[in-house]
């Protein structure tokens, strides 16, 4: 079988030192993975960016337009929210990189959400927004805000989201300056966005959504295939009666899947250490899964997961043992958490975009209970590739051979994700 890949960022780099007071209790990786040892505890931070599994579906309609994939590097060019990045390097700290660079270490911070209170997790090689991009405001979405909330003393994100009936993730997308998950920097007296939409007409949802769906329907061909697979996964109708307009971004882009390391798909070799940058020996593994790890940069070792270090590899000694709870599955290029059957790399797609891809709607999800909707994020990049491409994130290579088993879909249509639900699949 060929092997249909593509090597992300993502697999130069893997997890996070920090903590976080806000944690659930999860399955040992062990039951769900392979990975031997003690049940972990995911922080809230890495749960805060799914939706609710019972939360209703956004219903929506797919619009066929002409393929606009250059229209969005242009609008990658603009930054989403983000004027430029800067790569971090062994020693860097969040107070140098923001003296560097003429920024408060407060202003570095709410550019950074996924970066923790304490600054502890900052990964070498991974890329840190250090100037504000055109597309970002300082209080609520880029879409606007129709209502907001003054914190006291006594509110928490969760607490402001339950109020006003919003998910704790749609409250972070409309506060992108608040810190994800330890929502540790709410200002008592300070406004926050509650409701999107135009804070200048005052407009209702409703009214809004007639306007968007008359100029859609001037502008744009509906296709019937695509509308009936809209149909199939929108059951319920918003109290406007209207559905959204989902429109193609790009059609029939390359669609491949990345993982990391696993011991079982490298087998054989005498057994070699595995080594810090210091020389302190990590774990005994077969050579021929050390030079995986070298070359994809991050996998699991018994019950640890490791990544190269900040240094030059030699003799194996090049790498760095990892926490598991605040990332439990990787990080992006950009610091950021991995989420297996959401994150996407892509380099012609803004950073932090959603999309619905119907050929993924409906997959049965290897290690889940659950069906795929469709949603994925675009949250990463990849070198071993340019544009009209998306990597699709699975986590081990066993999850990409049972999918491509099932589908091999080498190709996809790519449309705006709007309002479509990010869910834990794991």
């Amino acid at each position: 079988m060929l092997l249909q890949r593509a090597i992300s960022l993502a697999a130069l780099g893997l997890l996070a030192i920090t903590s976080n007071s806000q944690t659930v209790n999860a399955e040992p990786l062990a039951v769900v993975h392979g990975i031997k040892g003690e049940p972990i505890k995911i922080s809230a931070n890495y749960l805060a960016a799914f939706d609710s599994d019972d939360a209703p579906e956004a219903p929506f309609e797919l619009v066929d337009t002409n393929d606009i994939s250059s229209k969005m590097i242009s609008l990658k060019k603009r930054g989403s929210g983000c004027a430029d990045y800067y790569t971090v390097q062994s020693g860097d700290t969040c107070g140098a990189i923001a003296k560097e660079y003429g920024i408060s270490v407060d202003t570095f911070m709410s550019l950074n959400g996924q970066i923790n209170s304490k600054c502890t997790n900052l990964h070498i090689n991974k890329k840190y927004c250090v100037e504000e991009g055109s597309s970002s405001s300082s209080g609520g979405s880029s879409s606007g805000c129709s209502k907001t909330h003054k914190v006291t003393s006594s509110d928490s994100c969760i607490s402001v989201a339950k109020k006003y009936g919003i998910s704790l993730n749609e409250f972070y997308n409309m506060n992108p300056k608040v810190h994800r998950g330890s929502c540790d920097n709410l200002d008592d007296g300070k406004s926050y966005c509650v409701a999107g939409g135009s804070s200048s007409s005052g407009s209702s949802k409703k009214s809004s959504q007639k306007s968007s769906n008359k100029s859609s329907q001037k502008s744009s061909k509906v296709s019937s295939k695509v509308s009936n697979l809209a149909s199939k996964t929108s059951k319920k109708k918003s109290s406007s009666g209207g559905s959204e307009k989902r429109k193609k971004l790009q059609s029939k882009a390359a669609f491949t899947y990345y993982w990391i390391a696993q011991a079982e798909d490298n087998p054989g070799g005498k057994k070699v250490p595995i080594k810090t940058c210091g020389g302190k020996t990590i774990a005994k593994v077969n050579e021929n899964y050390a030079d995986a790890l070298v070359m994809e940069g991050t996998g699991v070792v018994d019950d640890k997961i490791v990544n190269l270090g900040g240094c030059s590899c030699n003799n194996y000694k090049c790498f760095e043992e990892i926490d598991r709870s605040e990332e439990p599955y990787g990080i992006t290029a950009y610091g950021s958490a991995l989420r297996p059957y959401v994150s996407i790399a892509a380099n012609d797609l803004e950073k932090g975009t959603k999309i619905y891809v119907p050929e993924l709607d409906g997959w049965s999800v290897p290690n889940s209970s659950k069906k795929h909707n469709g949603c994925l994020l675009v949250d990463d990049q990849s070198w071993s590739f340019e544009s009209h491409h998306i990597d699709f994130y699975v986590y081990e290579m066993t999850n990409y051979e049972k999918l491509d088993k099932q589908h091999r879909v080498t190709k996809v249509d790519i449309y705006d994700g709007g309002n479509c639900k990010l869910l834990n699949y794991l």
